[in-house]
């Protein structure tokens, strides 16, 4: 069974509101994907794309205690460093990727995300203040991070602004410019940067189907980079990943590295070197779908929130990463921005349901 590919906008039709509804419908509807994708991006982009996703690796090497200095066990690990935290459905950790996670309260000019309510004392993860490696270990990082998270949530509030347009067409009484104002405003965005390790030889099985049957076998392997799941935001925009060859180009810091210099991007692979690892997304028929992300776009995926306040006229999408099987030193980096309301946003106007109340059903969900 086939399903519809990713649909592809540009910035310029985002920022112009010509996107059709058709298009969107096609991209967020419930017989879509569930992914828009966006072209045309600022010329800026390409390279923090390439910088960031470097470091990713640069600071998944960095020495253990200086990593561990930058986990925060009282934010849950959810802001900074987190390895080896995350359970899977088998109830083992995952050990596969590492972390790190950002509140993008800077987008707004703030230090953190915390805003002045008692409420937000409930989720340490989403109002703890952000740490960073020192500039010594990481020059540039920082920066780095803050300018491509900018530059992504800038267009996130476009794609939201092309969804408020749909939604006051489509649905009685949804408040004009919701999704715009949640997602400009909300001190709830999170990012979180990715580095999947490399993975040994046949590590999680041998697949030696083919076609759709293939496919659902790859499904079966899920929890070796990160499980079927929904995110539970609004918009997640999502980086192209990039693969790195860590044994022919170790990410360590050179002792000549000018310490107030940014690091050098490291080479990248021209692709996976293992066809089937990546993102999979199961559409709404239950066929699975790889996809691929070109290099210059950003991909934005709905998320539950999304389904909350539209009705289900956008749906959110279930999703997993499979590791690569190639058993060479090959690791995987990529970028994810979650938009999310503030807590005391009302989420289902039916019943008056807040996010922090979505939240703890979601908790609860996975406890």
């Amino acid at each position: 069974m086939h399903s519809p590919g990713p649909i592809t906008v540009s910035l310029e039709e985002l920022r112009a509101s010509s996107v059709s509804f058709d298009k969107l419908d096609e991209a967020f509807g419930p017989s879509s994907l569930g992914i828009l994708i966006v072209q045309g991006l600022p010329s800026q982009y390409s390279e923090l794309r390439c910088r960031l996703l470097s470091y990713a690796s640069y600071l998944a090497n960095l020495p253990s205690p200086v990593l561990e200095s930058l986990s925060l066990p009282e934010a849950k690990y959810l802001t900074g460093w987190s390895h080896g935290k995350e359970a899977l459905k088998s109830g083992s950790y995952d050990t596969q990727k590492g972390s790190f996670y950002v509140n993008c309260g800077f987008y707004h000019g703030a230090e953190s995300s915390k805003p002045a309510s008692d409420t937000y004392s409930e989720y340490p993860e989403l109002a703890a203040s952000n740490v960073w490696p020192p500039e010594d270990s990481m020059p540039g990082f920082r920066q780095c991070f803050e300018e491509l998270c900018s530059l992504v949530i800038d267009t996130a509030v476009l794609v939201a602004r092309a969804c408020d347009r749909y939604a006051i067409s489509k649905i009685e009484g949804y408040e004009a410019g919701y999704l715009e104002r949640v997602v400009r405003t909300s001190p709830t965005t999170k990012a979180r940067l990715l580095h999947y390790y490399p993975s040994p030889a046949n590590a999680y099985g041998n697949l030696s189907t083919t076609g759709d049957e293939r496919l659902d076998q790859v499904e079966q392997d899920l929890d070796t980079w990160c499980s079927t799941h929904t995110d539970h935001g609004c918009l997640t925009a999502l980086s192209s990943a990039v693969y790195i060859d860590e044994s022919a180009h170790p990410p360590t810091l050179a002792s000549s590295q000018d310490s107030s210099s940014p690091l050098a991007p490291l080479p990248f692979l021209p692709g996976a070197p293992d066809p089937d690892s990546g993102l999979h997304i199961r559409s709404r028929t239950g066929a699975i779908a790889k996809v691929k992300i070109p290099t210059d776009c950003l991909a934005f995926q709905t998320g539950e929130t999304l389904q909350l306040v539209t009705g289900g006229k956008f749906q959110a999408v279930p999703h997993f990463v499979r590791a690569s099987t190639d058993g060479g030193q090959v690791a995987r980096n990529t970028l994810a921005v979650f938009t999310q309301p503030p807590l005391e946003e009302v989420v289902d106007h039916e019943t008056g349901k807040t996010y922090a109340q979505f939240c703890r059903e979601v908790a609860q969900r996975f406890s």
